[in-house]
């Protein structure tokens, strides 16, 4: 039951599942349609250190600057979003914890209903068991650990959504599209952080090149092939 095709305004890039953005929403779903924790920052240190992660952040920027190929481009930017989730993770809500506790919140609504053949069930399969059981689903709130909670929207397209909320902040949902997320004031304030390295280092690349393109020659900044046969 993934929600992976592009709808309603969503660019992105094709992987497992999808990965692409909605407004100031990044959506992140695998190809069975749980969210992809690649790509969504949730609570858990990384182990590197500030040092560390500035030099990974440099040396994508670097690498992007000088990308020669659009499909090249499209990878960076799959990096350069993992690398942020893992950098905002830092300040993150445990989004993976309050995703499984709203889980076993629908797994209790439902009884014990089977998994099915490609593995466990996700909360949108709960939610689509529950149909037809529970008619006013969609007035429910439900408590989740550390304080969150869980709202199960009706779609317009019929079934269920799930939003969950934490610090008056939508931190994780699926309203048809795939699994989103907002951020959180101290993660805004972190990426903030991460694209001003990002940023500073890939203009200083781009303007080191069209620095050293203006001292070519004439014929050669005229006839790049010139250059590609030498």
């Amino acid at each position: 039951m993934g929600f992976s095709k592009n709808q309603g305004g969503i660019m992105g890039v094709s992987l497992n599942g999808s990965v692409s953005s909605i407004k100031n929403v990044t959506i992140a779903t695998t190809s069975i349609g749980e969210p992809d924790w690649s790509y969504i920052p949730t609570a858990g240190k990384s182990g590197k250190s500030k040092e560390e992660f500035m030099s990974e952040i440099r040396e994508l920027a670097k690498k992007a600057a000088m990308a020669g190929s659009k499909s090249e481009s499209e990878q960076l930017s799959i990096k350069v979003t993992q690398l942020r989730a893992e950098y905002l993770s830092e300040v993150a809500p445990d989004r993976k914890g309050l995703y499984q506790h709203a889980k076993n919140q629908m797994k209790n609504q439902n009884g014990n209903p089977k998994c099915k053949g490609t593995g466990e069930l996700t909360l949108l399969d709960f939610l689509e068991a529950a149909k037809g059981r529970e008619s006013s689903l969609a007035e429910k709130r439900f408590a989740l650990s550390g304080g969150g909670i869980l709202t199960c929207p009706m779609l317009t397209g019929g079934g269920y959504g799930a939003e969950i909320e934490y610090q008056g902040v939508k931190v994780l949902s699926n309203t048809g599209y795939g699994w989103g997320y907002e951020l959180t004031p101290a993660e805004l304030a972190r990426k903030d952080e991460f694209y001003a390295i990002y940023w500073k280092e890939y203009r200083a690349v781009k303007n080191d090149v069209e620095d050293e393109l203006a001292q070519l020659p004439d014929y050669l900044g005229d006839r790049p092939a010139f250059d590609r046969k030498a």
